[in-house]
């Protein structure tokens, strides 16, 4: 079902703490149904920031949104992912995506540049309506009281800013999230450090071994023990991303803050076990009570990820749908309830497959990593309409959903019924993973 493009009968300000994808999406799908929208980014519009991968349960969003012709001037259409041995550069096997698949899917695995896919939809959500401020710093996130229920912000400016409801879109070290779950967030960090960069293609076209990358529209994988790097073209193949997964116990000199703005030296992303084609790739880079929780604060993936901006943008689609039918106050209750069980149902699948997507790429040599590579291999070697179907079958669970039809049934099978009814909610608590709401 396409995203439906409606006006609420009750509109409410918005105020979005974190202007990345997640906060973006969902001020442009709640400015569509007609909400006032203020977002509050701490950065400026230009970060560091390397390729993205859109598979086809976001591109269909994106087409919708700005359509087919738009988003394919600055994306190439993945066709496949080869694989290969780290060190030797061997093809292990390949995957293909295959059109007829893709088209089940309603939408294509497209291959962009994560800035590309901010400015798109920071343009989206400004021509909605939406008020996007850069470089605001929110130093506190207060909770409203029975008296004033209206949650507030405190902007480093001295500011105070209230809305009738607050959106925490503020990263895997969300302050809002710190507030929802009323103790700090005390989140270990996992034995994953990850390294991006972006190399410019007329520096890859002069070399025999690199101009083949830059000029194909595939995702290749390097796997290696513990470890596996994969790149792709981005801007319609101006330049080439590539990020490096280490899954090993961080060193010291790569342990610290966790941030895309730290400047990292490409000789120290290395080690003895990158291949020539992947160490000539990596040295060509350039160092560089209201309130609820979307994308990374409150479903942090690893950094890198293929799914972590579909996912994002999933959410804002799912509340846009939501509350582009409020026309009471008292359905906000359910409708964050609605939220909360959709979207944790959907992310903790993908979660699943990534991770073990992440850990088939990075298995170390033995008899698991065999098993691997030769599945592989039969997929390169053995394609018939019996992999199609298989293909199909793995990955329809991912890429069919429509997050637009997801919150559109919740509305027809319950939402619509629970306002004929009158059923009002009394008390509704927030916490994080769960938004608890009792009937009188």
């Amino acid at each position: 079902m396409p995203f439906v493009f409606r006006d609420a009968e009750l509109t409410l300000d918005f105020l979005v703490v974190g202007g990345g994808v997640s906060g973006l999406a969902v001020a442009y799908a709640l400015s569509t149904a007609g909400h006032r929208v203020r977002v509050l980014e701490k950065f400026g519009l230009d970060r560091p920031s390397a390729g993205q991968r859109i598979p086809p349960n976001l591109s269909k969003i994106l087409w919708q949104w700005i359509g087919p012709d738009e988003l394919m001037k600055v994306s190439t259409r993945c066709v496949g992912s080869p694989y290969y041995r780290i060190t030797t550069a061997d093809e292990i096997g390949y995957l293909h995506w295959k059109p007829a698949v893709m088209a089940e899917m309603g939408g294509d695995f497209l291959l962009m540049h994560h800035d590309d896919l901010i400015r798109i939809l920071h343009k989206l959500a400004i021509k909605a309506g939406a008020r996007v401020d850069f470089n605001t710093e929110v130093l506190a996130v207060h909770q409203g009281s029975e008296e004033k229920p209206k949650p507030s912000v405190t902007l480093a400016s001295g500011e105070v800013i209230y809305a009738d409801i607050l959106i925490g879109a503020d990263g895997s070290k969300s302050l809002v999230r710190e507030v929802v779950l009323e103790e700090e967030d005390d989140a270990k960090p996992g034995p994953m450090t990850v390294y991006s960069g972006v190399v410019k293609a007329e520096d890859m076209l002069g070399d025999p071994e690199l101009a083949p990358l830059i000029l194909s529209e595939e995702w290749p994988v390097w796997s290696g023990n513990l470890r596996f790097i994969f790149g792709h073209p981005v801007r319609a193949r101006k330049e080439y991303s590539f990020t490096i997964f280490n899954c090993k116990v961080p060193t010291p000199e790569q342990a610290g803050e966790e941030t895309w703005d730290e400047l990292f030296p490409t000789e120290q992303a290395l080690t003895e076990e990158e291949g020539a084609l992947c160490q000539k790739l990596v040295r060509l880079a350039d160092s560089t009570g209201r309130i609820l929780l979307i994308g990374d604060s409150a479903h942090p993936n690893y950094p890198g990820g293929t799914h972590t901006a579909a996912m994002a943008v999933e959410d804002g689609a799912v509340l846009g749908s939501l509350f582009s039918h409020l026309s009471s106050m008292d359905q906000v209750p359910a409708f964050l309830n609605a939220f909360q069980e959709l979207r944790q149902r959907r992310c903790e699948m993908v979660d699943r497959a990534v991770f073990d997507n992440a850990r088939m790429c990075c298995l170390p040599p033995g008899p698991e990593a065999d098993a691997r590579d030769q599945d592989l291999a039969a997929k390169f070697d053995d394609w018939d309409d019996g992999m199609l179907k298989g293909q199909f079958e793995e990955i329809s669970a991912i890429f069919l959903y429509d997050a637009g039809d997801d919150a559109e049934e919740w509305w027809i099978n319950w939402g619509r019924f629970q306002e004929s009814s009158g059923e009002k909610p009394s008390v509704a608590t927030f916490d994080f993973g769960k938004v608890s709401v009792r009937y009188e």
